[in-house]
């Protein structure tokens, strides 16, 4: 059968418009440029002038013949068994492995799936990550070993999908656990691309094998998780904590232990053993838990004191229990970076949202940040802190939020104003109880402030004091001294400085705040001209005062590193260390731990002594791998920083990065090491269970079902029913626009008409 048929280039309506106005225009402007020849050749040129417009409009509509003829191929039946190291989990009936139950249904319904119709060839495929087709004779059989380590259940259909296209496909059995583990790029949903088969006509009659739940003979003890700041210091206590997954271990006692590495005389790329640490009286590196349930979640906390500053491996372990076959998941692995010491800062503050905006102070890896809230206690009464929290060398910088002076008490007023006046900082936040209005006029600390303090301001029980507040949105406008103050620097030069000021979001309310006197710098103010930012020198201590309270508006709205560039720097001047530089070369592996196969992204720069980035160096990065395997990557320009992605990371160990920067053939600083870890779990049998619902779901899209084992002999009768996915017919199709004759009819046109207008003299 031939049928004919067209797809316009556009819609129909819009080819038709174009056609008719193309024409009517050549019909109403031509023969005006042709009333110079004769009447025949007038009509010559106009007609192989349409006739061109013709060839355009002809190829426009792309016309094209099918020619429809009975499709003899067989129809194939797709058998797909999973193979992945997960099947060879033993919880099928009998004490077999998933994968011998799966064999055992094939070898049980062999001759039914041989004899379903004469015009049905059955193809059998095993599949992990991949789809492998196997040649299987009348006898055989597919093989019981489990060896896949990835089970890619979407990846797999795709290709069956695309096997569609060149094969009658009837239909496809999936058997498997049903459990999708995949990494990237095998990690494709296998729901959408059982929609997309079904949209074709292709079935997918999921089997299941396994058991969705724990099971007796499923002992497994499995740390999940762990969590520690990725920068501590030196002789202070580390908090690790762990999620520890018991499985079967009902009245089970299960250890669980921190280690530490030992780098005593290892070199850069070289990893040191394992070591518990010891137990002091305020850590304790080892918990011992009990559950009473077959399946239970733990969260434990366990800790240390590092005495020594570099780079450590840290780990929590399960110890393992008799029985218990998986172990690889016994062990989760971080890393740690331990400082001498950094900025030491205290912040006293009362709830509120602006904590999180302080506690982002946590990401440099100079600051020592410790918060304490504080609760006004009953009748006025102070509230109760540390002891030794304004003792002299304990801290660097103090942040007073919104804390009323009565709630801090004189006593420890005037132990903050003595660690100021031995060179502490302090920095004074904005609120409702902050300030004047907060109390602190005729108290210790008011002869140090920078910021005019009267007793008749403070705010009383009632009614907020309004006309002490800017209750409006206030912008934090530098001055002209501020834009060229280390606090207000958030950029580079004093315009761009200026312009990123502009572009932050407003501040929701501020106190009204007025300099002490002329000795006093003004480093903001607000779009009204009132202060904002106020600094000051007493001896050798530091003061801010800033009347805003909710920067973290900043962050929320996506100036995020503005907004932390601007805490730190205010800590950095306070504590007098506005002149620290870094290295010159640094690098950077966020997170530091990944799975097996996972892609690694680095991020590297260079800065000159002004911490300016460096964008015309260049850089040479290597990647030390387990082994001593050395892997060279090439550097990617970004708009800050430069990158790299590291995707060979098969071996589960230790890996270090180094990196190196030239300018001008001359080497930058030192070179910048890292490291990170690829940890040694196993994607199938970290947690085997199957997984029913989602082979549910699969047939369900696709418009099939889902068969226990034991119905196997249904399956195969319902796709023995079914149609191939792409009919029982084959169409060639003859494109009648798209070939060279066409091409040749459009210049021959063009051509006889040129020469006849060239002859004519028109040209």
């Amino acid at each position: 059968m031939i049928r004919f048929d067209m797809a316009p280039a556009w819609h129909w309506s819009m080819v038709v418009t174009v056609i008719v106005a193309v024409m009517g225009l050549v019909i109403w402007s031509y023969p005006r440029r042709l009333r110079t020849v004769s009447p025949g050749a007038a009509r010559l040129l106009l007609f192989l002038r349409l006739a061109v417009v013709l060839v355009l409009a002809f190829t426009m509509f792309r016309p094209s013949l099918q020619l429809i003829e009975p499709d003899s191929r067989p129809r194939v039946l797709a058998v797909v068994m999973d193979r992945s190291k997960s099947m060879g989990v033993a919880d099928a009936a009998g004490g077999k492995t998933r994968r011998e139950a799966l064999v055992e249904t094939v070898a049980e319904h062999r001759g039914q799936l041989e004899e379903v119709d004469g015009n049905i060839e059955v193809r059998f495929f095993d599949f992990d990550k991949e789809l492998v087709p196997l040649e299987l004779g009348q006898d055989r059989l597919p093989k019981t070993e489990t060896t896949g380590d990835q089970t890619a259940m979407g990846s797999v259909l795709e290709k069956v999908f695309q096997e569609a296209r060149n094969q009658q496909i009837s239909g496809v059995i999936l058997m498997g656990d049903g459990a999708q583990r995949a990494v990237a790029p095998f990690d494709l949903d296998p729901r959408r691309v059982a929609r997309l088969l079904g949209d074709q006509g292709l079935r997918v009659y999921t089997v299941p094998f396994g058991a969705s739940g724990s099971s007796d003979n499923s002992l497994d003890v499995a740390v999940d998780d762990l969590l520690v700041d990725r920068v501590v210091f030196e002789n202070k206590a580390v908090i690790v904590r762990a999620r520890v997954r018991l499985m079967g271990a009902a009245n089970r006692d299960v250890t669980v232990r921190l280690k530490v590495e030992d780098r005593a005389g290892r070199t850069v790329g070289q990893s040191g053993p394992m070591v518990q640490p010891p137990s002091t009286g305020r850590t304790s590196p080892i918990r011992r838990i009990t559950t009473t349930q077959d399946e239970d979640v733990r969260q434990i906390e366990l800790s240390f004191v590092p005495t020594r500053s570099g780079e450590f491996k840290i780990a929590v372990e399960a110890d393992g229990l008799p029985g218990e076959v998986r172990r690889t998941n016994n062990l989760r692995r971080s890393l740690i970076s331990v400082r001498r010491g950094g900025i030491r800062v205290a912040y006293i503050d009362r709830p509120r949202p602006e904590i999180r905006s302080v506690q982002l102070l946590r990401a440099s890896e100079k600051i020592q940040l410790e918060t304490h809230i504080v609760r006004t206690g009953p009748g006025g009464r102070a509230a109760s802190l540390a002891a030794d929290l304004f003792a002299p060398d304990t801290h660097d910088v103090y942040i007073l939020g919104n804390v009323p002076a009565s709630t801090l008490g004189r006593e420890h007023l005037a132990s903050l104003a003595a660690r100021v006046r031995d060179g502490a900082g302090l920095l004074m936040l904005g609120g409702f109880s902050a300030f004047g209005a907060g109390g602190y006029a005729n108290t210790p600390l008011d002869a140090l402030s920078p910021v005019a303090m009267n007793p008749a301001e403070l705010q009383g029980a009632g009614a907020i004091e309004t006309d002490l507040h800017l209750m409006q949105d206030v912008r934090v406008v530098p001055t002209d001294a501020g834009l060229s103050h280390y606090i207000m620097r958030i950029a580079d030069n004093g315009e761009a400085n200026r312009t990123r000021w502009e572009a932050l979001p407003p501040l929701e309310k501020a106190n009204r705040i007025r300099p002490k006197n002329e000795f006093v710098d003004v480093l903001a103010r607000d779009s009204d001209g009132n202060a904002m930012l106020l600094s000051a020198d007493t001896g050798t201590g530091r003061l801010i005062a800033f009347a805003g309270d909710s920067t973290y508006f900043w962050f929320q709205f996506g100036f995020r590193e503005v907004h932390q560039r601007f805490w730190q720097q205010m800590i950095f001047w306070l504590s007098h260390k506005e002149d620290d530089s870094d290295q010159p070369v640094w690098v950077q592996v966020e997170p530091r731990t990944f799975n097996a196969a996972a892609e690694v992204p680095l991020r590297f720069g260079a800065r000159d002594a002004d911490g300016r980035p460096i964008d015309d160096a260049e850089f040479q990065v290597q990647v030390v791998a387990p082994g001593q395997r050395e892997v060279q990557l090439r550097p990617r320009r970004e708009s800050d920083a430069f990158s790299a992605r590291f995707a060979e990371t098969s071996d589960a160990g230790d890996y270090w990065v180094e990196v190196n920067a030239r300018r001008d053939g001359q080497a930058i600083g030192l070179p910048a090491r890292a490291r990170f870890l690829i940890d040694a779990r196993d994607l199938e049998l970290d947690d085997p269970a199957a997984d029913p619902g989602l082979l549910e779901q699969i047939s369900e899209l696709s418009g099939a079902g889902r068969f226990a084992p034991e119905q196997f002999h249904e399956a195969i009768e319902q796709l023995a029913a079914e149609p191939a996915a792409n009919g029982l017919t084959q169409a060639t199709v003859i494109e009648l626009w798209d070939n060279w004759y066409v091409l040749g009819v459009f210049v021959v046109l063009l051509s006889l008409e040129w020469f006849l207008r060239k002859r004519l003299g028109m040209v």
